[in-house]
């Protein structure tokens, strides 16, 4: 049964309509000022607002104004004496969604009411579609990222990808290049939801399809990414991507990246804080420029080494008081945590996030592989 607030100040007015929709089958509840009105449509859920515009403590247009501005979407329906175009439009401007003037029909007015809500009804079928779809999408998502980890004898790595929606702009993967040889790869697609999933579905494709066919040639896989984004897209589009080629013989990284947050290389030495080192960025990110050069380096890796590729969600994860997440804090949980596996370190660094975050909502994905050289 649907629940309608009917808010007027006229108590024949008042009885009348509430008699009228309940007679419709409607559950009905009155107010009979502004300021209750507004406290209640905030408390309680309600299917429909009849909102008189002239209302002693708190008139109609500014009720409206303020449930808007709370977030709430519960259709209002202003009911009012004035017929100045002008209160027309600026009830409509508040947020309302039909404007009745007095004195009105009571039958036109029930019609208007069955007619707001086959509108909500055909949008909640809308958004279910929708919600399904993308359902179906973060499903497909998930299926691209790595389902196995091909092994080697010199690295125990691990990945994880945490939606900051239900579907990602970030991409990691794990790629197996030959005997031996291994992909490393993260990638930021710019922007969230379903759009930046395509093109991330897109870059996915493109690496999957070039990286066999280059080998440890990382410089050139990037361009070859880099030619397909800027092809594809607008300027607003790109990606940032960090792609390496570990050697399971030589312990050696082969790298190239672009625009990504450097990735922190903990060496781990005789020292009892060890060292570390940023592999910054060689080339801006891709899909920017119709062509990029093919740029990559190199770095000698050595029993008990970390690695750490990360997207910016991670560092730049805020609080309740707005505070990031920072790169220090992370640096030291790869630090102090150097002695455990690859999957213990990554669920410490999300697990700390998490912590952090205190269970705010994060603007953006994150998305992270670690990797301890044995």
């Amino acid at each position: 049964m649907a629940r309608i607030l009917v808010v007027e100040d006229e108590p024949d007015l008042l009885l009348g309509l509430e008699d009228d929709l309940k007679l419709e089958g409607y559950e009905v509840e009155v107010a009979r000022d502004g300021e209750t009105a507004s406290r209640r449509a905030r408390e309680q859920s309600f299917d429909l607002i009849i909102l008189d515009v002239m209302l002693p403590r708190k008139d109609g247009f500014e009720v409206c104004r303020e449930l808007r501005r709370a977030g709430l979407q519960t259709p209002v329906i202003l009911l009012t004496a004035k017929t100045q175009e002008s209160d027309k439009v600026l009830g409509l401007d508040l947020g309302a969604n039909d404007y009745v003037t007095k004195p009105y029909s009571p039958r036109e007015l029930r019609a208007r009411v069955r007619a707001i809500f086959r509108q909500q009804q055909g949008l909640l079928a809308e958004s279910g579609r929708l919600d399904q779809e993308v359902r179906i999408a973060a499903d497909v998502q998930q299926r691209l990222f790595p389902q196995v980890r091909p092994p080697l004898a010199t690295l125990d790595y691990a990945g994880y990808c945490h939606p900051a929606r239900r579907v990602s702009g970030d991409y990691y993967d794990f790629l197996d290049l030959g005997p031996g040889k291994l992909g490393l790869l993260v990638a930021d697609v710019a922007g969230k939801g379903i759009s930046a999933a395509l093109l991330m579905a897109s870059v996915h494709a493109c690496v999957r399809t070039h990286a066999p066919v280059f080998g440890e040639r990382c410089g050139d896989v990037v361009t070859e990414v880099n030619a397909l984004l800027y092809g594809a897209t607008d300027l607003e589009r790109f990606a940032t991507l960090f792609y390496g080629v570990y050697d399971d013989a030589t312990r050696r990284l082969i790298y190239s990246n672009a625009g990504h947050e450097p990735a922190l290389l903990i060496r781990a030495g005789t020292k009892r804080e060890p060292s570390y080192v940023r592999l910054g960025a060689g080339t801006p990110p891709v899909g920017i420029f119709p062509t990029l050069p093919a740029v990559q380096s190199t770095v000698e890796l050595k029993q008990g080494d970390w690695l750490a590729i990360f997207s910016d969600g991670i560092p730049e994860a805020l609080n309740q008081n707005e505070e990031e997440f920072g790169r220090e804090r992370l640096l030291e949980i790869l630090i102090g945590n150097r002695r455990r596996s690859a999957e213990e370190m990554r669920d410490a660094i999300l697990g700390e996030v998490t912590k952090f975050s205190n269970d705010r909502p994060q603007s953006d994905d994150l998305t992270l592989i670690v990797a301890r050289v044995l």
